[in-house]
């Protein structure tokens, strides 16, 4: 069994940020009921933003978001529609959202009007900068909400740019997405010790905060100017990335310099520069770290990173090699501790997955990999184990409430 499983989430979400985290309870076995609009279905099945999704028959975005769901085609702007989904509210532990308020108050589906048909449901809703406040119904996504106005474009810009850095797709959707899962996690597990159902609110803004939390709470103290300054990549020669002949780039990480300085230096061939009254101490090495940065970078770039790979792989310190995302996508740790996974998606290809960040009892990928449900796959199975005859389901067809 998953850590979730026998959890039953109805999902009323687009996009990536919110479904998302419906993934990650799918993989540890909850049965997720992804609720879509007849026709199109959720928007993300057909957005189209030119970044090569489609690998043969699977939309690869669409797979990794919604891995392991069952998929329900509902018009819930019908009034049968509306039953249907009410009645299926009464059957869940967990009612998860990303619609904003206003959509959600149209529809008549608040905390409220869904606890009066389910006393005990979990109500979580994730949405671009909060539930309170005015801006509350504002439209968020991750490069908005999530890196624009959370300050991740600021603290990663360059100086002197033209344009702040471009978020990768959908990056602050997948960090805010694991607050989401954690959210749920929270809620199961206090309403199985309390019996009392939780209001779980998770905004793109709030993770950005929650991750830049150092430079945040760092900014009471320091005003913009002095944090600049101790950004600068010259005072911190021991956790600065050196270049090799052939580009490669090795990362130093010697948050404890007094234990590696040494080491390091016999290891670059550098012996002298242990003794050089510049980089005697650790406030020497700052202070000079233009000086000690030139000299590393000199050194490095003789060498390519074949003639460094075996020197910097005996050595028990950390660094890492700058890795390209296709190296990272054939890494051996991410083989041996399932990071990836396979999925067979409709046509019968395989594509592969990532998995969720946690691993339970030494696994990380889904217990059972299951692809992405087409559009309304399981609309008959979910209304029959509502209690509905094919009868029934047959009228909700003919009136367009369902699919």
């Amino acid at each position: 069994m998953g850590a979730f499983s026998g959890v039953r989430v109805v999902e009323l979400a687009q996009f990536v940020f919110v479904p998302a985290a419906g993934a990650l309870l799918a993989d540890q076995g909850a049965e997720v009921i992804h609720i879509e609009p007849p026709g199109a279905g959720d928007p993300y099945r057909t957005l189209k933003i030119a970044d090569g999704r489609a690998t043969k028959s699977a939309n690869l975005s669409m797979e990794l978001n919604n891995r392991g769901k069952k998929s329900v085609a509902i018009d819930l702007k019908t009034a049968a529609g509306r039953d249907v989904f009410l009645r299926l509210i009464e059957t869940a532990d967990v009612f998860l959202t990303s619609l904003r308020p206003p959509a959600i108050e149209r529809l008549g589906f608040d905390v409220k009007a869904l606890r009066a048909r389910n006393p005990k449901l979990i109500y979580v809703r994730g949405n671009g900068v909060g539930f309170r406040g005015k801006e509350a119904g504002k439209a968020g996504f991750d490069a908005s909400a999530f890196w624009a106005r959370g300050g991740f474009a600021h603290m990663l810009n360059v100086a002197n740019a033209d344009a702040p850095l471009r978020p990768r797709p959908a990056l602050g959707d997948h960090a805010s997405s694991v607050a989401v899962a954690y959210g749920i996690a929270g809620a199961l597990f206090k309403r199985a010790q309390t019996g009392e159902p939780s209001v779980v609110d998770i905004s793109l803004l709030a993770s950005a905060m929650w991750i830049l939390s150092a430079d945040v709470v760092l900014s009471q103290v320091q005003t913009p100017e002095q944090m600049a300054a101790t950004s600068q990549a010259s005072r911190f020669p021991l956790t600065t990335a050196y270049k090799t002949r052939d580009g490669r780039f090795i990362q130093l990480m010697l948050l404890d310099p007094e234990r590696y300085w040494l080491s390091l230096c016999r290891l670059l061939g550098r012996e002298e520069l242990a003794g050089d009254p510049r980089f005697a101490t650790s406030r020497a090495r700052v202070e000079n770290g233009a000086a000690l940065i030139g000299e590393f970078s000199a050194t490095v770039a003789v060498r390519d990173w074949a003639d460094w790979k075996p020197l910097f792989e005996g050595w028990d310190a950390p660094w890492e090699l700058v890795k390209t995302i296709h190296e990272v996508a054939e890494d051996p740790q991410a083989a041996a501790n399932g990071y990836l996974f396979d999925v067979t998606v409709q046509d019968g290809s395989n594509v592969t997955l990532a998995s969720g960040p946690v691993g339970f009892d030494g696994r990380s990928a889904p217990l059972e990999p299951r692809r992405a449900p087409q559009l309304g796959e399981h609309t008959d199975e979910i209304l029959y184990g509502l209690g509905l005859t094919p009868q029934d389901v047959s009228r909700l067809r003919a009136c367009a409430a369902v699919q």
